[in-house]
């Protein structure tokens, strides 16, 4: 009788684990494809920044270039004085 009851605690036990584990299986799901959806907005925006950062270094480049030869300029332009 006392293992009866016993038994019947432990099948309930055991089931309300099985139980948890299911619920764990389907958050797991549900995380997996929000992580997969983030990857693929990430990579995304990756394609997007990385041409744009190479057009801010060219600018700055540029920008760079235009201050040197002003520079240079002003240089020549008080020695001729």
């Amino acid at each position: 009788m006392a293992d009866d009851k016993r038994l019947e605690r432990i099948e309930v036990k055991v089931d309300k684990i099985t139980e948890h584990i299911g619920s764990i299986d389907v958050t797991l799901a549900a995380q997996h494809e929000s992580l997969k959806q983030h990857i693929e907005r990430t990579n995304k925006l990756e394609e997007i920044v990385v041409p744009i950062k190479k057009h801010v270094d060219m600018v700055k480049g540029a920008l760079a270039l235009i201050t040197l030869l002003a520079t240079i300029a002003a240089i020549i332009e008080m020695f001729k004085r």
